[in-house]
């Protein structure tokens, strides 16, 4: 009996010679090479943009390294002196204190970039800097009338950094009359 079973579910399973089938239309599988051409090309694309950042980036950075720290730092005052108008006293003052820490940081290698006047004082007072005493006492007298004006609140504060600007500019000219000094001692 089994045998008999399996004939008449095949015998059902078959369509019957009246019935309609599908047309089926065929077609080609869409190729997957024009999506490749456009991904490499994109990637491609991608890969140029990011060069031509990274040598923009490079070129830059030789550009500004070629120049000195002395003539950066007075290039940079000078652009400041320009902005004297348009910002504010408490903006003013950190930008000449931030170009100056620079200055001395990329000059005498000394920490100075990285610590608030409090701690630099600290510093002063507890071991020294590599800093040559004359331009550690400026930096120390430039960095308390900083302080004053950046945190004081003085209704003077405007016509102080006129002042803190000229300080910050023999700051510069006295280490680089020491590094003068000191190179031709060599």
């Amino acid at each position: 009996m089994p045998g008999f079973a399996s004939i008449l579910l095949l015998a059902q399973e078959s369509p019957s010679p009246d019935e309609l089938y599908d047309i089926i239309v065929l077609a080609p599988e869409p190729s997957i090479w024009p999506l490749v051409f456009y991904l490499l090309l994109g990637l491609l694309l991608v890969a140029g943009l990011a060069a031509g950042a990274w040598y923009l980036l490079r070129l830059r950075k030789k550009a500004s390294s070629g120049e000195s720290a002395t003539a950066k730092a007075n290039r940079q005052l000078r652009e400041l002196s320009l902005l004297h108008e348009e910002w504010e006293p408490n903006r003013f003052t950190l930008a000449i204190s931030e170009t100056l820490k620079d200055f001395l940081s990329a000059v005498f290698a000394d920490p100075v970039r990285f610590e608030t006047t409090q701690e630099f004082l600290a510093r002063v007072a507890r071991h020294g800097t590599k800093l040559p005493p004359a331009a550690q006492e400026e930096l120390k007298e430039f960095l308390v009338a900083a302080e004053v004006v950046k945190f004081g609140n003085t209704p003077d504060a405007a016509g102080q950094t006129l002042p803190l600007l000229q300080r910050a500019r023999s700051v510069v000219a006295l280490c680089r009359s020491i590094n003068s000094g000191e190179r031709k001692r060599d």
